[in-house]
């Protein structure tokens, strides 16, 4: 099997050695400079987007630009995990995607919000109401998933993914088709650096919408390693904060 994986990144960093794996330089035609390694600003290009679409940029380019039997999108700091708390390898994902039709990332869960609640508490509620309208206009059949998900407890994060080019391409013409409307209606130029990553966000909700739609789809949720590791406590006592509108980012 052809399988690449992309690592979206926005700086040089210490990357798996595995050949399966190939990072892209995100957002590079707005960059100061360019990193070591190919971007997502050639041919067909969404990369000045990258302050609204996020890693996003990334796989409009390899959407467009790029052609193999099955792809990947992970983060410079977050990988499907393999063995003995490491990336996983291009074997173990060829492994995984002959279990399944689609890989993405082990779910989180809210418990006591659901979808739609922890994304207003970070977010703007509006944003939601905005996408849910972009879907229907989209294709009318995914509204019971979006509202399905929404109203879920859990949700697959950081818009990574394992898939063959067959779905890439159904999922891609779809999602871009719905952003493409979300933003034309969301007013971006009202908000700060940090909401202005609308899009990415929206982006994560969306994957799971659409796999809703597609329950004939298998689906593998595998952990996702981080390189980074995040503080378990500041992250809860920031979702905590944000329950009662306290630390939502500008």
């Amino acid at each position: 099997m052809d399988l690449r994986v992309f690592i979206a990144a926005h700086k040089d960093y210490s990357f798996p050695s595995d050949p399966v794996y190939q990072p892209i330089h995100v957002g590079r035609a707005t960059a100061k400079a360019a990193l070591p390694f190919p971007g997502d600003d050639s041919g067909e290009s969404i990369s000045s987007r990258n302050d609204t679409y996020c890693e996003l940029t990334g796989l409009y380019w390899i959407w467009k630009n790029s052609d193999h039997d099955a792809y990947g999108l992970v983060h410079y700091r977050r990988y499907f995990a393999g063995s003995e708390d490491h990336p996983a390898t291009g074997a173990d994902l060829e492994n995984l995607l002959d279990r399944c039709d689609v890989v993405v990332p082990k779910r989180r869960h809210y418990v006591v919000q659901t979808v739609r609640q922890q994304y207003a508490g970070a977010h703007h509620r509006s944003d939601l109401e905005v996408t849910r309208e972009a879907v229907v206009a989209v294709d009318t059949c995914y509204a019971k998933a979006f509202d399905r998900v929404l109203s879920a407890r859990s949700l697959s994060l950081y818009n990574m993914f394992v898939m063959r080019r067959a779905l890439l391409d159904e999922y891609c013409d779809w999602l871009f088709q719905v952003l493409d409307i979300a933003g034309s209606r969301i007013p971006l130029n009202s908000y700060g650096p940090g909401q202005r990553r609308v899009l990415g966000y929206l982006g994560e909700r969306l994957l799971n919408v659409w796999l809703a739609a597609h329950p004939n789809l298998s689906v593998l949720h595998q952990p996702v390693h981080e390189t980074e590791k995040r503080s378990l406590l500041r992250a809860g006592s920031g979702m905590l904060g944000r329950m009662v509108g306290v630390g939502r980012v500008d």
